[in-house]
């Protein structure tokens, strides 16, 4: 799965002046968590082949929601399972977006405690995500939503998790932005493959309360790993 996540200048101005042109336009948040703002890269308009920087919650809520807040949790989106959901399958064909991070946070159930690590690439990561634009009956609230897609781990971070966010990289995400990539194209950009060098790190449990948005958060309590990458794309 993916719960947390940091955006921080570094890397991130690199990032957004690759994706869109411009540096990254948000602030830093080291402990971004569902239902909170964050910046997507998305296209302009569905007419548009323009790539765009939008901010957007991290918590997907349907076109067709009678609510601005779904019930059910619709912050990850199963990669397995787009086409057959109803909240997920519009957006699959229609309203992909990429979400570029520095890092993310995945915890390590040990027993009754629960062990956060923080796994990053030196360069910054893009993860695959969906978007979508729900407004109120009376068209007066309009919300711009965002979900991140999951797929079955990679065997490099099993033991961490049995879920990961898709990794994107920079030629795989170029096609999953594509106006013109099938749907037999676009499933098989949701493998576990690793696209770049990653560092996982033990971090404390302060970053599991997600009122703390401080560097601390990515501070190391043991040794890093670091994982190289699967062969591929680049």
């Amino acid at each position: 799965m993916c719960g947390r996540f940091n955006v921080s200048s570094d890397p991130l101005t690199e990032l957004f002046l690759e994706l869109v042109g411009h540096a990254f336009p948000g602030e830093d948040n080291y402990n971004t968590a569902p239902t909170e703002p964050a910046w997507i890269v998305r296209h302009e308009s569905r007419e548009s082949e323009e790539i765009i920087a939008a901010e957007a919650k991290w918590w997907l809520t349907p076109y067709w929601s009678k609510t601005p807040t779904p019930k059910f949790a619709t912050f990850n989106a199963k990669s397995e399972t787009l086409l057959k959901s109803n909240a997920f399958k519009e957006p699959f064909r229609n309203r992909r977006c990429l979400v570029p991070v520095s890092g993310f946070y995945e915890w390590l159930k040990d027993g009754k405690n629960r062990l956060p690590f923080y796994i990053d690439a030196a360069g910054g990561m893009v993860l695959a995500g969906l978007w979508d634009r729900w407004r109120s009956r009376d068209r007066t609230e309009v919300i711009e939503s965002f979900t991140v897609v999951t797929t079955a781990v990679n065997d490099k971070l099993s033991f961490i998790h049995d879920r990961q966010p898709v990794m994107l990289s920079r030629d795989q995400a170029r096609r999953w932005m594509s106006r013109d990539a099938s749907i037999d194209e676009l499933h098989s950009l949701l493998g576990s493959d690793i696209p770049w060098d990653i560092r996982v790190t033990p971090v404390s449990t302060y970053v599991s309360n997600s009122r703390n948005k401080e560097p601390r958060c990515i501070e190391p309590i043991g040794d890093t790993e670091w994982i190289a990458k699967d062969s591929g794309d680049e």
